[in-house]
């Protein structure tokens, strides 16, 4: 009996290790939803590179880039980093500082539905892209 109850735990064992992690890469995820803001024709993007475990893209007026981790069930932003040109756009710039904020530094649950990216906290949507 102990041997059945051992070898049941090493298959679930197994099992849970052969979740992979989603593949990031390839695609242009570009953002459509900002919290409870749906975005049209935004020009705010990611790119990650999953090789060296980077990320890059357009946070709406500035070029953005840091480092993340995925797992099978977060994704962690750390050390993000913008330029700092100036944005005429108001509306613009309030939207790409919020934006710097929810990424630096943060875990978030995260699903890949299709060609849908969803970030979570909590069990709430924080921020939604569409790959392309």
């Amino acid at each position: 009996m102990r041997g059945k109850i051992t070898l049941g735990l090493l298959f679930l064992m197994a099992c849970t290790s052969l979740k992979k992690v989603p593949d990031l890469g390839g695609l242009r995820w570009s953002l459509v939803q900002l919290q409870n803001e749906k975005l049209d024709s935004s020009p705010v993007y990611v790119q990650f590179d999953t090789s060296a475990h980077r990320f890059s893209g357009n946070a709406g007026c500035n070029k953005v880039s840091g480092n993340y981790t995925a797992t099978v069930k977060t994704l962690t932003f750390e050390e993000v980093i913008s330029t700092r040109m100036a944005c005429v756009d108001t509306r613009a710039n309030e939207r790409e500082s919020q934006l710097l904020r929810l990424l630096n530094n943060h875990t978030y649950a995260y699903d890949i539905n299709g060609a849908t990216l969803q970030l979570k906290d909590s069990g709430k949507v924080i921020l939604q892209f569409k790959g392309f």
